[in-house]
């Protein structure tokens, strides 16, 4: 259990954090046909749109109200109704996300109650063709990107109006499967593009019908679409959504996702199932475990063998990276999980900064998580001797800075291309992980370094990494044993 610290310094110098609105911009990006608006000054959407566009090198749908300093003080209101009508009659969006910036929150208007009368109207005017629009509190000065999208996936899933058991299947759109054997799976942020079509792909391996909220795999996978559309064009549609009442068991990934999680579950009678991550042997082992009871198959060849590649990989990179001295700085989820992930395998971790504060975090089996911005990560990692750096390409600065490889991780990533099609969790994420780190390593310290001899003395090494030997579940060892040809 990690012990969780606060910088004792007043100011954060080197930014690490990133504003709640773009957390929950980033849930309504996995929509189909939506629309994230940010109901705030003008430009406020500005640098989100930004750093969206860098990191999946794709258009990003995302709008503002607008508000001047003549409106923030006398009412935003009309303002809010006039944005709305033209982003419904120019956009066409099925699904508004509409995001309370910091100033919407301090002028202490009521959004909430405006959207009532709002929707209403929007309803009683044009019952058939009314988007779905979901308000989500996210004010900007406390929290941070991983706060913003809890909050927007919990106003999503307590939004949706469900079709009802006895709905027509036509009016439903594609897709078809029982209560029994369609299965919710509401995300974290740490899971990449890549990471989501992997976790479909198991799931759909044991029988069952997965549907992924949000779903960035297709909406922000870096597709080329047949041609422009104003909204997203790929994700979870309204259809799919309205659906979610006939799942029979939620599963949520990732601590962003576990409050959401509750409230699907409570309103749909269904069985709920939580994964804090998805790094490692035993996480992925849980998650096969569940989904073999849960459908009463047991593994694919396929996921036998993506597992004992992960088994022989966790071997082969203990030679790289036991007993290395690595440095962590990503979003409170994804650090538990890449740290986990490396800890297995004997790393040390030395410095582990996130931006904001989470329950997760208590859960690192290592000893202190600082909450804190990039100077404490570059003070911490020199104090302990970093040999990597482990980050989004803000990282990258302070690695160069004290003369350590960087392994880009998280968001954003704008200094390489494919961040999304990078897998970071499942078994094949796990190993492609591993080995992406163990690389860096070797490459960093090829002429001098000789941490990938397997004679070396391990017992010499300051730090005994046999402790840290996996201990995966014995029934999925028997299990996932090849066949006899």
């Amino acid at each position: 259990m990690a012990r969780v610290v606060t910088t004792t310094r007043r100011a954060g110098l080197d930014p690490l954090k990133f504003s709640q609105p773009l957390g929950g911009a980033l849930v309504f990006l996995g929509l189909a046909g939506a629309m994230p608006v940010m109901h705030g000054s003008k430009g406020c959407a500005s640098f989100a749109k930004a750093l969206l566009t860098r990191h999946f090198n794709e258009p990003i749908p995302l709008q503002t109200t607008g508000i001047t300093e003549v409106t923030a003080v006398l009412g935003s209101g009309e303002e809010l109704v006039v944005h709305l009508d033209a982003i419904r009659a120019k956009q066409r969006p099925e699904i508004i996300g509409l995001l309370t910036t910091g100033v919407t929150e301090v002028s202490g208007e009521d959004v909430a109650g405006q959207m009532r009368q709002y929707i209403a109207m929007m309803e009683h005017t044009t019952p058939e063709g009314a988007p779905l629009i979901v308000r989500v509190s996210t004010p900007d000065f406390i929290g941070g990107l991983s706060d913003g999208w809890s909050a927007a996936l919990r106003a999503l899933v307590s939004a949706v109006p469900f079709d009802g058991p006895d709905a027509d299947d036509a009016r439903r759109g594609s897709g078809s499967g029982s209560g029994e054997d369609t299965v919710a799976v509401l995300v974290g942020p740490s899971l990449t593009a890549a990471d989501l079509d992997e976790l479909c792909a198991l799931i759909r391996g044991f029988g069952l019908a997965p549907v992924l909220v949000p779903d960035l795999s297709g909406s922000l996978d870096g597709h080329l679409a047949p041609s422009w559309q104003p909204t997203t064009t790929g994700g979870t549609g309204l259809a799919a959504l309205r659906r979610l009442d006939r799942a029979g068991l939620v599963i949520t990934v990732g601590a962003t996702a576990a409050e959401a999680g509750v409230g699907l579950a409570a309103r749909t009678d269904a069985d709920l199932v939580h994964f804090d991550h998805l790094s490692g042997l035993r996480a992925v082992d849980a998650l096969v475990t569940e989904l073999m009871a849960r459908s009463g198959r047991g593994p694919t060849h396929e996921v036998r063998r993506a597992r004992a590649r992960l088994a022989d990989g966790l071997l082969d990179s203990h030679f790289g990276l036991g007993g290395a001295r690595i440095a962590l700085a990503m979003e409170p989820e994804a650090l538990v999980a890449v740290g986990s992930l490396l800890h297995d395998v004997g790393a040390e971790i030395v410095a582990a900064v996130s931006p904001t504060d989470a329950p997760v975090l208590a859960t690192a089996p290592w000893d202190e998580i600082v909450i804190g911005d990039l100077i404490d990560l570059e003070e911490r990692a020199v104090d302990g001797g970093a040999e990597l750096l482990i980050g989004s390409s803000h990282v990258r600065a302070v690695a160069d800075r004290i003369g350590a490889p960087h392994l880009p991780v998280g968001f954003p990533i704008y200094d390489r291309l494919g961040a999304t099609l990078r897998t970071t969790a499942g078994y094949a994420g796990s190993l492609r992980l591993l080995v992406d780190a163990a690389n860096r390593l070797l490459d960093h310290h090829h002429d001098t370094d000789h941490r990938m001899d397997p004679h070396r003395d391990h017992h010499a090494e300051r730090r005994d990494v046999s402790q840290h030997r996996i201990d995966p579940f014995d029934e999925l060892d028997v299990l996932c044993q090849e066949p006899s040809c």
